[in-house]
């Protein structure tokens, strides 16, 4: 026969493996806290610039990038001119080409100057938030996206850290890259505008008859009676 257990020698060590477990909780560190939101200067005080003479970026921004840690609602602050354009993307196939336009979907965004004349330098002073959890992609795409070949672009990664403050969560948009649109067909050599001016002249003798003939019909109906 077995030996039976002592209800207060059970309850002695239930209450000692509590104490132990209670003691191993506390001792275990707390997760640190993610970092206050801060602002993250491209190239630090190199800027985002593109020297034409050498043909050159005038900072390593891999490098910058690299040496950062990027949370949701940081923010960018690029300390440029119009020399230079900024674009994001989470698309990494437009980041590899260096090609804005080759984004067919929504996930491409112009900001500030297009940097469509490379001979300018208006100075300007951009911040964008960052907003979108994982890769972030950014690039100049001006001279036919030469700039960023040569170098003018980074990649990021974005954690989570506290979440998106709440005045970020329907921040403004950016400007959607602009896309060529497709050549409107003439029918022949014929302009546009004629084109829709015949369809229009086509609707308005369609009602004209269509009203004569309910006349017609009226008058037929009122001479039988």
């Amino acid at each position: 026969m077995a030996p039976r257990r002592c209800p207060i020698e059970a309850a002695a060590k239930a209450f000692s493996l509590a104490v132990i477990i209670s003691v191993v909780s506390a001792a275990a560190p707390a997760p640190a806290p993610a970092p206050a939101n801060k602002n993250h200067t491209v190239g630090g005080a190199a800027g985002w610039f593109y020297n034409t003479n050498s043909d050159a970026p005038s900072a390593n921004y891999s490098d910058w990038a690299a040496s950062q840690t990027f949370y949701l609602g940081d923010f960018l602050i690029f300390n440029t001119n119009t020399n230079s354009s900024v674009v994001q993307t989470g698309n990494d196939t437009t980041y590899s080409l260096c090609d804005a336009s080759n984004d067919d979907g929504n996930q491409t965004f112009l900001w500030g100057s297009d940097g469509g004349d490379s001979n300018s330098s208006n100075p300007q002073v951009l911040e964008i938030p960052l907003i979108y959890e994982g890769p972030n992609y950014f690039f100049s795409d001006t001279m036919d996206g030469e700039q960023c070949q040569n170098g003018m672009k980074f990649e990021i990664n974005v954690l989570h850290g506290n979440g998106l403050p709440p005045a970020l969560k329907q921040p403004p948009s950016p400007s959607p890259v602009p896309k060529p649109l497709p050549p409107t067909s003439t029918g022949g050599g014929g302009s546009s505008n004629e084109n829709q001016t015949s369809g229009k002249n086509g609707v308005e003798g369609i009602r004209g008859g269509f009203v004569l003939a309910i006349l017609g019909m009226l008058s037929l109906f009122l001479t039988t009676v």
